[in-house]
Formats: structure tokens, sequence, C-alpha cells
């Protein structure tokens, strides 16, 4: 039996698709997050703003150039840059996923802003430029180990549409969405 829709009835079946059609746009965009990468640039870009604040003038400090409290004054304003340029790393770093690779880079970003903020900020005698590029590269080193290491994507199988490589979608409280929104 064949029964004629009104207007009203079809314009709610046309509201609900687009509501559907939203919603499965948005599951799809929250899937595809890859934590990973955002995990290791948040990680490494509080690194660098842990650099300026702590790490530099406290090396300052204990090699006896400078009190901490004037070392941390100096370097206050350089705290975004240097928080740009390291988050910039850790996102190369975890893209390498190697531990090796990972330490020479953020260990090459912690020396240059470790000498460029310390010479602008502090002053340039040879000694506060050891000490302060000495330290980022330590501390840069290290760190790019580490998320070199702890972060980097699991290898992923071709073969298999459903492995793992490292997004929220691939979580299984995710299963429903991934089934249903295609």
């Amino acid at each position: 039996m064949n029964a004629a829709t009104t207007v009203l009835e079809s314009k709610e079946n046309m509201i609900l698709k687009t509501f559907r059609t939203f919603n499965a746009g948005i599951i799809r965009f929250i899937m595809g997050i890859r934590f990973r990468a955002v995990g290791a640039t948040l990680l490494a870009s509080f690194a660098g703003l842990s650099l300026t604040t702590n790490i530099i003038p406290s090396a300052i400090s204990m090699m006896g150039l400078m009190d901490s409290f004037s070392a941390r004054w100096e370097m206050g304003g350089f705290a975004v840059y240097s928080m740009m340029a390291w988050a910039m790393g850790g996102w190369a770093v975890q893209k390498t996923g190697d531990k090796r690779m990972g330490a020479i880079v953020l260990g090459s970003v912690g020396l240059i802003t470790g000498l460029l903020f310390t010479g602008i900020g502090i002053g340039t005698a040879i000694n506060i430029l050891l000490t302060g590029g000495g330290a980022a590269l330590l501390y840069g080193a290290i760190g790019g180990m580490i998320i070199g290491d702890a972060l980097r994507d699991p290898p992923a199988d071709p073969n298999d549409p459903y492995a793992k490589i490292g997004r929220i979608g691939d979580l299984g409280m995710f299963d429903y969405f991934r089934k249903n929104a295609q």
C-alpha cells in the first residue's frame, strides 16, 4: 500500500538525515586524531617552557655565574618562542620514531634555542653561553630519546584495515562507531 507523505514528514526526515550526516562527520574527525603526535607536541612544548623557566636558570645559578631569580627574570620573555620551537621539534621526533634520531633532533633544537635565548637574554660571555647551551643540549637529547621511543607510532599492517596506528578511533570503546560510521 502506498501512502503519500506530507511536507512536514519529509522535512523531518531531511533534518534527521542532516543531523546524522553531521554527527558521522564529527565522529570520523575525532576518530582520526593522532594522540601520539599531539602528545609529543604538547610534551615537547612544555619541555621548552621548562627550559627557559628552570633548566637554563638553574644551570647558570649552579655554576655561580648569576643568581637564579635574575636568570629566570632575563629568560622569562623567551618562554613562548621556546615552546613553539620545541613543539615543532617534538612533532618531528615523534614522526621519526627513533631514539637516536630523537636525541639528535631535540638535542639540536635545545642547543640552538639554549644558545640563542641565553645569548640574547643573559649575555654573550663564553662561560654563560656554554652553560646555557650545554644544559639545553643535554635536556633536549634526553627528552628526544624519551619522546622518540615512548611516543612512536606502532607499526601498521597494510593487510589489516583495523591495524593499530595510534589513533583514538582504535580504542575498543569506538568499535560501534567504526562499524556504523561508514
